[in-house]
């Protein structure tokens, strides 16, 4: 898509005039857009924001997304950015390989690896780095300060002209304070080595300037035998000027740094107190067994940085609104892992070492008006956008004391996301709503491999891709407060540019996906929200686990089906409950001898909990408690290795006086045993004759208690 018609398309759909209606407007007033009253929602451009046309309040146009928001996220655990994406109905974040990598996510039947079908976004910055060396699409959220998100917008689906890469199965943004209440001190201490200190401050400089100013550093050893010796920094600052009345410009400027040791993933087979039927014991090799929290290779770990500068400048009226983003990203990874041990090089280990040193910068551009056409109210919106990454990427063989022995990839990879979207909400009849959209996606993409002669850059390829993205949604309203969604879309998740360069079997730039949910969404009273959906989703290309690599490769197409229902109360931003389940099949359209399921794909999760925090006088007590289920699924297509589900409830309690507010968190308060995260793998270990095929696993923590202190200051 050229920049310049782009632009154009976006200037002339502002500038179009209202369209005359078909009776004398003067008798009904112009509709006006205004913000949500509640200060503690997150506030967006067009839909993100709840908006009153009328008195009518929109933005929800699927059953399936929803706006979390301060109060509720406040009663939910907070020690690290992936406790909170967990409000968002069926998502799960789960960890492994050291404290300081990004998540795996679960959403909606995907194993979605570290986010190449979740799209993530900090305030409208996306997370997700496109050919990552670990994963395409790797989304690490460390960099994120949990206190200072004081919203989350969830949406699930291809379904929406504004969302591009990676959100197929669903997107999430994290929107971050502006402004904090009280300046804040907080100490953390807890079981395994955690520590935690936290500084917020939010300065009173004027009417017009808004600032916010924090700092956390945390280390951790874990229950491990090896300590994870995990250390993670980061700063953030905020800075919001008013212009005007009608406009403002804030400023973000945020670093994280971070480094730990890791245990790995085990070999069941090889774990005392588990068993694997179709492998042979440690003992049966006069071999000890290893530790449920032991280890293989302790060369294992990692190293991360990120620094960004971002700026956001919103204007707002009663006809328009217009948002234009700017941000820039650096960031550097090295990641040491040992996924097969002595499979393919028995004297020196399988370790590998990927590092991956970037820094991108993009804009987009974004504008909402109203007009009338006939009896119909008209909701329009349009935008651009544009990423451009530059990408050094290296694969190593590294010995078990992390000196490295051979090359196996070193490329320098440029890529360039540019897109345009327009959509239209008609508000057809006072109960029947149309959200049209269409967004033009094109990906540029120049791989040099400099692994050829001698490190020299002797090879380049070079390769480009284009979707066009129709997204649908229809919203009835039936009786009072219930309402029914159709929607429908194309969306897509974009591959490694490495992978589509090969020269034989070689991926496609941007892999397209359709998806469709019709789902209901109901208020019966004023506490209480229920909804539900059925979905489908077909991708074209499914992401498979290499555990030689560490990383995932395309395969063949897939669909899934699935079900979900939830329920959410609140009760004067003082009492939460929610319960949610998601039920899905995932299966290989075109499957191979080997079976048609795919692999890891989540087929029940469930989560529930509550929380409460009432005011008496001075004193604030609150106390929550939560569940969460993941299922047992296969680990292979045909089934025949299957990865456990678990269990894990949690509970915090805590009380405020006055300025001083204590709490203590219990992590896994029933003390399961449980695997956070399992894969099929094919490994030998030093002593075994040949590879074997089982599972591997990272343990999730035992019975971890976490006390904090807090001191607030006006």
């Amino acid at each position: 898509m050229r920049p310049a018609f782009v632009y154009c398309t976006l200037v002339l759909f502002l500038a179009a005039p209202r369209l005359a209606a078909a009776h004398d407007e003067a008798t009904a007033p112009d509709p006006v857009i205004v913000p949500a009253d509640d200060p503690a929602e997150p506030r967006d451009l067009a839909h993100a924001e709840l908006v009153e046309v009328r008195g009518e309040k929109r933005g929800v146009d699927a059953a399936s997304r929803l706006v979390v928001g301060r109060r509720e996220l406040e009663l939910r655990p907070r020690l690290r950015p992936g406790d909170l994406v967990e409000a968002v109905p069926g998502l799960f974040a789960v960890q492994h390989s050291g404290g300081g990598k990004a998540n795996q996510y679960f959403l909606r039947g995907f194993d979605a690896d570290h986010g190449t079908d979740v799209a993530f976004y900090a305030d409208g910055v996306p997370v997700n780095l496109v050919s990552h060396a670990h994963g395409q699409g790797f989304a690490d959220l460390h960099f994120i300060i949990p206190e200072l998100v004081v919203g989350i917008e969830a949406s699930k689906g291809p379904y929406y002209a504004d969302l591009g890469d990676f959100a197929t199965a669903g997107a999430v943004n994290l929107r971050l304070a502006e402004t904090y209440g009280e300046s804040l001190a907080q100490v953390t201490t807890g079981s395994f080595g955690f520590r935690r200190g936290l500084v917020v401050a939010s300065p009173n400089l004027s009417d017009a300037w808004h600032m916010v100013l924090a700092g956390e550093a945390v280390s951790q050893d874990g229950p491990f035998q090896l300590g994870e010796n995990l250390g993670r920094a980061n700063l953030y600052a905020k800075a919001t000027y008013t212009l005007s009345s009608a406009s403002s410009l804030a400023v973000t400027a945020m670093h994280y740094g971070s480094s730990w040791r890791a245990s790995g993933q085990l070999p069941l087979r090889a774990v005392c107190g588990e068993s694997d039927a179709s492998n042979l014991a440690p003992s049966a090799y006069g071999q000890p067994c290893i530790d449920r929290f032991g280890f293989v290779d302790p060369s294992e770990g990692g190293k991360t940085s990120r620094s960004s500068l971002s700026a956001v400048y919103t204007y707002s009226d009663a006809d328009v609104r217009v948002k234009a983003l700017a941000y820039a990203v650096a960031s550097d990874f090295r990641l040491h892992s040992d996924f097969t041990f002595a499979r393919d090089d028995r004297a020196n280990g399988d370790a590998i070492e990927q590092t991956d040193s970037r820094t991108f910068f993009g804009s987009s551009v974004e504008g909402a008006t109203h007009w009338h056409a006939f009896d119909a109210l008209l909701l329009g919106r349009a935008g651009i956008d544009f990423r451009r990454d530059t990408i050094d990427a290296e694969l190593w063989h590294d010995d078990r004391n992390r000196v490295r022995l051979d090359a196996r990839s070193r490329s320098t990879i440029h890529e360039l996301s540019t897109a345009a979207f327009i959509e239209l909400d008609a508000h057809v009849t006072g109960s029947v709503r149309i959200v049209s959209g269409l967004r033009m996606q094109r990906f540029d993409a120049l791989v040099d491999d400099r692994l050829n002669a001698n490190g020299a850059t002797s090879l380049s390829w070079g390769r480009d891709a284009s979707l066009l993205l129709p997204k649908l949604s229809v919203i009835a309203a039936l009786s009072g407060d219930t309402s029914l969604f159709l929607n429908g879309g194309r969306g897509f998740h974009s591959n490694d540019a490495r992978g589509a360069m090969l020269r034989q079997d070689a991926a496609s730039l941007m892999t397209p996906a359709w998806g469709a949910e019709v789902g209901m969404r109901s208020k019966p009273f004023a506490w209480l929200s229920l909804h539900g959906a059925a979905f489908v989703l077909d991708l074209a290309s499914e992401q498979v686990w290499k555990g030689d690599e560490g990383t995932s490769a395309p395969a063949s197409s897939t669909r899934r089906l699935g079900v979900e229902a939830g329920a959410r109360v609140a009760v004067s931003n003082v009492f939460f409950a929610d319960a949610d389940l998601t039920l899905t099949d995932a299966r290989y359209m075109h499957p191979a001898d080997t079976g048609d399921l795919v692999a890891l794909a989540p087929t029940k999760t469930f989560t529930a909990g509550f929380g409460a925090r009432p005011t008496f006088g001075s004193w604030t007590p609150f106390a929550a408690l939560r569940v969460k289920h993941l299922g047992e699924r296969a680990a292979t297509p045909d089934a025949s290795i299957m990865a456990d589900g678990f269990t894990v409830l949690d509970a915090n309690l805590g009380a405020r006086y006055r300025f001083v507010e204590a709490a203590l968190d219990v992590q896994n308060v029933a003390d399961a045993s449980w695997r956070e995260v399992q894969f099929a793998t094919t490994s030998r270990l030093s002593y075994e004759p040949a590879p074997v095929t089982g599972i591997h696993f990272a343990p999730g923590w035992p019975r971890t208690l976490i006390a904090r202190l807090t001191l607030y200051v006006d």
